[in-house]
């Protein structure tokens, strides 16, 4: 098959990691994959080093003046106007969108209006997908794709989880990679509520450094507790040397992380939200807590620690749900069957 990724996403996001992985395993599969994306993005320097061909999202083709090459299938990551006007110029070759992120009214309604001129739409979980049908988006248009992640080096990094579990002080950490004062506040303020009655504990925040952090570690009085680590390349090892994962979201996402660190065997405390839900059993691969309830979290993160039976537990299960339901060899081969699907409909 030929294959067209389009993307207009610039950082390492959860919509570029997914077009990423799935061109580099369905190139494998033989085949010709081409991404259309902007060349200050992340993307189009990924598929520099991968050696897949590229073409370049720019001025000229934003205002219409572009060509799309012949293709059997093309597959948008992410809603964006550049992806509004494909749509409304494409009559003929199948269309995919999928979506990692919830959106604006305004948004939900320009894809509700275009909606006809897909095969499917892809929402990266159920929550997403019932928010799209409240929208006025036909349910039969929709198909919840769950999000990829390339296995091999989380499978490496699960190994040395076990020995993890019996290693102290305790550590506890939280990812970001965009900046954002408030859950970075929130997570630091949840961690002197915990060093505060557990002495063996350390945190630590792992993302782009930035002042902020420092500074309000520093006013807490807890600075000498935290590690702040820059961003990394060694993610899947970073993540397995923690005992528990926090994310501290209090609006609806659907997070790279949180995948990562279920699938490094790392026990997860997340908010009870939209898009979190939708991958956590509370208490069977995860606990889901009342977003921005700083004592709930608290009292989560002591109970886990006084328990390592149960964090082994949930450590295991996290894992295998990660393996067995979005591992890229599966969800590869699940595209192939709805691109063959849409060229035969």
């Amino acid at each position: 098959m030929k294959i067209i990724f389009i993307s207009e996403d610039i950082e390492n996001n959860i919509s570029a990691y997914n077009l990423i992985t799935l061109s580099a395993y369905l190139t494998k599969k033989g085949h010709k994959i081409t991404v259309m994306c902007r060349e200050d993005s992340h993307i189009y320097s990924e598929c520099q080093k991968n050696k897949i061909e590229t073409l370049k999202i720019g001025l000229i083709e934003r205002i219409g003046l572009l060509k799309i090459p012949k293709a059997d299938i093309i597959d948008i990551f992410n809603f964006s106007p550049f992806a509004n006007l494909i749509l409304k110029r494409l009559s003929k070759t199948p269309v995919l969108l999928r979506q990692f992120n919830f959106l604006t009214e305004a948004e939900y309604e320009k894809i509700a209006k275009i909606q006809d001129s897909v095969y499917k739409i892809l929402p990266a979980c159920d929550s997403l997908k019932k928010t799209m049908i409240s929208k006025h988006i036909a349910e039969k248009k929709l198909f919840t794709f769950l999000p990829v992640l390339n296995m091999t080096r989380w499978e490496s990094a699960k190994l040395i989880k076990s020995a993890m579990f019996l290693k102290r002080p305790y550590k506890i950490g939280m990812v970001y990679r965009i900046i954002k004062h408030e859950k970075v506040e929130l997570f630091l303020n949840i961690a002197k509520e915990v060093i505060s009655e557990i002495e063996n504990v350390n945190f630590a925040i792992i993302g782009p450094k930035y002042d902020f952090a420092r500074q309000k570690a520093r006013e807490l009085n807890i600075s000498h507790k935290i590690d702040m680590l820059d961003w990394r390349t060694d993610m899947p090892e970073v993540m397995a040397m923690l005992h528990i994962f926090l994310n501290v979201d209090i609006k609806p996402d659907i997070s790279r992380s949180l995948i990562e660190a279920m699938a490094s065997g790392v026990v997860c405390v997340a908010p009870k939200i939209e898009g979190f839900v939708d991958f956590i059993d509370s208490d069977h691969n995860g606990i889901l807590v009342e977003a921005g309830n700083i004592k709930e979290y608290k009292n989560i993160i002591k109970n886990l620690l006084n328990d390592p039976p149960r964090c082994q537990t949930i450590s295991t299960i996290s894992y295998q749900y990660v393996n067995n339901n979005m591992s890229a060899d599966i969800l590869s081969r699940l595209s192939e069957i709805v691109y063959e699907e849409a060229i035969n409909s």
